[in-house]
């Protein structure tokens, strides 16, 4: 026999189950057919038949009662719905719930509504209704969260690589993400687009959902024997994992362009990579990509790449826009947040009020997080019930003051002290670095501002900013959500004084990151005498063991270089430099890359460092190229390195970058050769391109290469045929 639980299935789901098996149930030649009534909150009507000698003839009532069970069941049937029972005085009436019932509670049921239920027949516990759905499995297809309350399932799930987004990803959470959860179109169209391309990217403003439906449908993948892995950062890791076999897989990077404008900059070394995926992806069987990222960054990504508009990402791109939601589903929406609220039933009452309702659901600032912020139990604390409307209108009216106001009223002076800390770093970071950067910060209000030092001020902040403002990831700490971050951005940026405290008040290497920049503006303000003389001190103190080492000491030689103005700079560079074993982080960590070539250009005079540049030049050389994925900058930084450099290729083992170059040259020509098989006009595109392809290979064998470009996806191709096709295709568009 079937064994759900209904669990993930909110009050009105389960409503409209039951109608479905009720209805499935009906002999083919019965009149009757269920609707649900959706005002039986008050009517006590869930379920209703109407005939023509009665408007009330059959009707219905669901309890789901998850919580109190049979317990509180009973006693609401008794105290508030016999009562509507009555006044209705139904010919037949049928009662249904979630709860497991034993025989004794039937009997009990059927003697509250007396006479009213005819027989137990009428009265659908756990067990029956799973009866109900064993014999008419077809309502599977409609009720989507259904399948999701099979044990089985949910267990697959709670194991998957998405518990790693949060400790608090456990079961109960899980089931109430989707009892929250209302499916839009939009559902069907990134399914159906998920199974032609093997990928979706789905795009949206902040709160509108974007993560819920890429969780959604990942959900549905994984119960059917996916593995899923969950990208955090790096789109190399996507690579790793994406096997030639016919395992199943799905890949889930959310905010693949970053959270903010702020941190894009990343997401320009991950281009190529990202076509080379998906261009993989879509000729594979059993794997599939799942992206999410903020819409204005995609479409500054594909602003300002060519290559990626060549690849027509857009047009294979699921949108996930706020406009796909109706007035009905708005509804459904807000209502769902009421019933799994924990705020108490007088601010619930007041939220189901029609002209409360009407003001949520027709709001320019509707969005599933604006309905889960006024409905938290953590953000109207201090709230009164009689205040709660104006709190309610000015969440809506005031989006931008929603984190203002937790940020100042709601948590204290030490808990500011940790967000403010937690921004500098520019991902997720190691509990163990934001306890001691915390500690750091509090030393120095301690020593500049009189601040009083507090035993375990740390844990105690963790503990109440978990889940409120921030996630803890196993042994890394994040943001909540994006918003938080953009919140923060704007607000710190206004605010002189706590801006200089961060800077000046720095533990580590990483802190330096680029949301720091936007902030602090060194150089229009220059960096404060204060750091620059514990960075002078010693620098080491600001390099960690939870990171890379190397990558630490080349962000400080370029910090230092840049903003530090003292005697003896060039002497920390070079110990520095000296210091410095591997660089690698220069390929893998293309911000990192950028920055050093700028480093490099500009210590072009300086001989002394420059000299020390010079003898480590073959290895810095080999990585700086290597972490560049666009052909033409590569050679570009080619020609930058051997203008300025001394490199003789002729003496040095170049194997790794033949081989680079080798992907580089196959990549671009199998780029080109398709955008000319979808859009060639004209022979001499063709001629043209490879003109420019033969030229890029020279470019590159004048440095000592002796490469040989691959014209095979040009050479299989009739161009004549396709260019005619082309020309008839645009005509037809015209004509269109």
């Amino acid at each position: 026999m079937a064994a759900y639980d209904f669990s993930t299935l909110n009050s009105s789901d389960l409503e409209d189950l039951v109608c479905d098996l009720l209805n499935e149930d009906q002999p083919q030649d019965s009149v009757i057919k269920y609707k649900t009534f959706k005002e039986g909150r008050d009517l006590g009507i869930d379920i209703l038949y109407s005939s023509d000698s009665k408007e009330y003839d059959h009707v219905g009532q669901v309890k789901h009662y998850r919580v109190t069970g049979y317990t509180g069941l009973i006693k609401d049937l008794k105290e508030k719905e016999v009562d509507k029972v009555k006044k209705l005085s139904p010919n037949r009436y049928i009662f249904a719930t979630s709860v497991d019932l034993l025989v004794s509670n039937t009997k009990e049921i059927k003697e509250v509504f007396t006479p009213y239920i005819k027989n137990i027949n009428d009265i659908y516990g756990k067990k029956n209704l799973n009866r109900l759905i064993e014999k008419h499995e077809n309502v599977l297809h409609i009720h989507y969260k259904l399948w999701l309350s099979d044990i089985s399932v949910l267990k697959i799930i709670l194991n998957s690589d998405l518990e790693f987004r949060s400790t608090n990803f456990i079961e109960n959470e899980l089931k109430k993400r989707i009892r929250l959860y209302v499916q839009t179109p939009m559902f069907r169209k990134a399914q159906n687009a998920l199974v032609n391309n093997n990928f979706i990217i789905i795009t949206g403003e902040p709160g509108v959902g974007k993560t819920t439906l890429a969780e959604m449908l990942i959900y549905e993948y994984i119960a059917k024997g996916y593995r899923l892995t969950y990208v955090l950062d790096d789109i190399r890791d996507a690579e790793k994992v994406l096997t030639m076999d016919d395992s199943k897989q799905i890949i889930y990077y959310d905010d693949f362009l970053g959270s903010n404008a702020v941190e894009i900059e990343k997401s320009k070394g991950n281009e190529t990579r990202l076509r080379k995926i998906l261009r993989r992806i879509t000729k594979m069987t059993n794997k599939l990509v799942v992206f999410t990222t903020r819409t204005h960054l995609l479409e500054s990504a594909l602003e300002d790449s060519e290559n990626l508009r060549r690849f027509n990402l857009k047009a294979q791109t699921s949108t996930f826009e706020l406009k796909e939601y109706d007035l009905s589903l708005k509804k459904k929406l807000f209502i769902n947040h009421i019933e799994e609220s924990s705020i108490s039933s007088e601010f619930k009452d007041l939220l189901y009020e029609e002209r409360i309702v009407n003001f949520v659901i027709n709001h320019n600032s509707f969005t599933p997080r604006s309905v889960e912020y006024i409905t938290s139990e953590n953000n109207i604390e201090v709230v009164n019930v009689a205040d709660y409307e104006i709190f309610v209108k000015n969440s809506f009216e005031y989006p931008e003051e929603i984190w203002k106001h937790a940020y100042l009223n709601q948590i204290n002076e030490d808990d500011r002290l940790l967000l403010n800390t937690l921004l500098t770093f520019g991902k997720p970071v190691n509990i163990e670095l934001l306890e001691n950067s915390f500690l750091q910060r509090e030393r120095y209000e301690v020593e500049f501002n009189n601040k009083s030092k507090k035993i375990y001020s740390f844990k105690k902040t963790l503990k109440r900013l978990d889940g409120g403002f921030i996630i803890i990831k196993k042994d890394k700490i994040d943001f909540i959500n994006p918003s938080l971050v953009d919140f923060l951005l704007d607000f710190l940026k206004k605010d002189f004084n706590e801006v200089l405290s961060i800077i000046e008040s720095i533990r580590y290497a990483p802190q330096f990151s680029e949301r720091l920049h936007s902030l602090a503006l060194f150089d229009e303000k220059g960096m404060s005498k204060y750091l620059q003389r514990r960075l002078i001190e010693d620098y080491n103190l600001f390099i960690n063991d939870k990171g890379t080492r190397d990558a630490q000491l080349i962000q400080m030689a370029i910090l230092i270089h840049k903003y530090v103005i003292c005697e003896n700079t060039d002497v920390i560079i070079c110990d520095i430099i000296e210091e410095i074993e591997e660089w690698e982080s220069l390929h893998y960590n293309y911000i990192l890359n950028s920055q050093f070539r700028l480093f490099m250009k500009s210590v072009k005079k300086n001989i002394k460092i420059n000299s020390l540049l010079q003898e480590k030049i073959i290895e810095i050389t080999t990585e700086l190229v290597t972490g560049e994925y666009d052909i033409t900058d590569a050679i570009k930084l080619f020609n930058s390195l051997t203008s300025s450099f001394e490199i003789d290729f002729n003496t040095i083992d170049t194997q790794e970058i033949n081989y680079h170059f080798d992907e580089l040259f196959e990549d671009y020509i199998s780029q080109e050769a398709q955008w000319l098989v979808d859009y060639a006009l004209d022979e001499k595109e063709v001629e043209d391109k490879l003109l420019e392809i033969k030229f890029l290979s020279d470019k590159f064998n004048d440095f000592g290469f002796k490469y040989v470009p691959n014209f095979g996806p040009f050479e299989r191709s009739n161009w004549n045929e396709i260019i005619l096709y082309n020309l008839y295709k645009r005509a037809m568009e015209k004509d269109d």
